[in-house]
């Protein structure tokens, strides 16, 4: 530490060194001067500036000191909230992933209670088809149909978070994807005496046959509940200038207000006329726009109140769909 101090200080002792020999020349040439009053002199400077050395060595290492202290603390302050702010990000990451693995847990089990209700489901279907053409079994149809189709939407709704992963794409006729929804549809269709007319419905496009099927369930099940007995849904396929293929499904239903358009895709949202209707849950539309978003489709909703609604389904053009990741 000394030799850090002589080497801070070297300009002061340098300074104080030629000084005393500069005086000593002086005195020297002085003849006025006695040897023993130099020599007096001399250690008296001397003196007096060792006490000085003394006193800047104290305050100096006062000073280093305290520097030292400071920037020790400084570093065990960082080191400290350092250590603190990683140990909370690992709490923050094990937290994360134990509830990743609870609820990917509680999502696999509510997909076992699902396909275990499918079972007994399967069984009533085989026993309504069994019972003869009568008015009860229409109804039974019905409500077999619901119940079916909740749970289809709940099932959907789990596989939802993993959709990526469940993708294959293909080339499909939208025709025939039509003609599967509206069969499973069917009994609804013949309970509220609703014509069908899908004769312009000519395109092929390239997607998930189960996930668009899921999409089109959604639409059409829309366009029967807000449909009144006896009117017509039409469905069309076409393809825009820039070669964008798109399914259009029209109703002429109780229509949706301007105010409830732009929330027709929230969670849980029914709209006016879903809040009359208990079968209403506001998650078809909702799981439609998520779905089809990752599958590059876009859906245009076009509506007028007591005149009915109209979706619009734009698929991309072909190449597009490379970006979308297929297992």
């Amino acid at each position: 530490m000394i030799r850090l101090f002589i080497k801070d200080q070297i300009s002061w002792i340098l300074f104080f060194v030629i000084l005393l020999l500069w005086m000593n020349l002086l005195f020297y040439l002085d003849a006025g001067f006695e040897g023993i009053s130099i020599a007096y002199l001399n250690m008296t400077s001397i003196g007096l500036f060792i006490v000085f050395v003394i006193f800047r060595l104290v305050i100096w290492h006062l000073q280093f000191k305290n520097q030292a202290i400071l920037h020790f603390e400084g570093n065990s302050l960082f080191d400290l909230y350092n250590r603190e702010f990683e140990k909370l990000l690992e709490q923050t990451k094990q937290k994360e992933n134990l509830m990743s693995v609870q609820f990917q847990e509680q999502a696999d089990e509510q997909v076992m209670w699902i396909h275990e209700m499918k079972t007994p489901l399967t069984a009533q279907r085989l026993m309504i088809d069994a019972l003869p053409p009568s008015k009860k079994k229409q109804e039974l149809d019905l409500e077999w149909i619901r119940m079916n189709f909740l749970l289809d939407q709940t099932l959907h709704t789990l596989r939802m978070q993993t959709l990526e992963k469940d993708l294959i794409l293909q080339q499909l006729p939208l025709r025939e994807l039509c003609i599967k929804e509206i069969r499973s549809l069917q009994s609804w269709f013949l309970e509220k005496d609703l014509e069908i007319d899908m004769d312009d419905v000519t395109h092929e496009v390239h997607s998930d046959a189960k996930w668009l099927q899921f999409i089109l369930r959604q639409i059409l099940s829309n366009a029967i509940k807000y449909s009144p007995n006896g009117c017509s849904i039409e469905i069309m396929s076409k393809q825009t200038a820039d070669q964008r293929v798109y399914l259009e499904i029209r109703d002429h239903g109780v229509g949706i207000s301007k105010e409830d358009l732009p929330r027709l895709y929230q969670r849980g949202f029914t709209g006016s006329f879903g809040r009359k209707q208990s079968a209403s849950t506001g998650m078809g539309l909702y799981l439609s726009k998520n779905i089809a978003d990752r599958l590059k489709i876009n859906i245009q909703v076009t509506s007028e109140l007591n005149e009915g609604t109209t979706v619009k389904l734009f698929f991309p053009i072909p190449n597009k769909m490379d970006e979308i990741h297929t297992v």
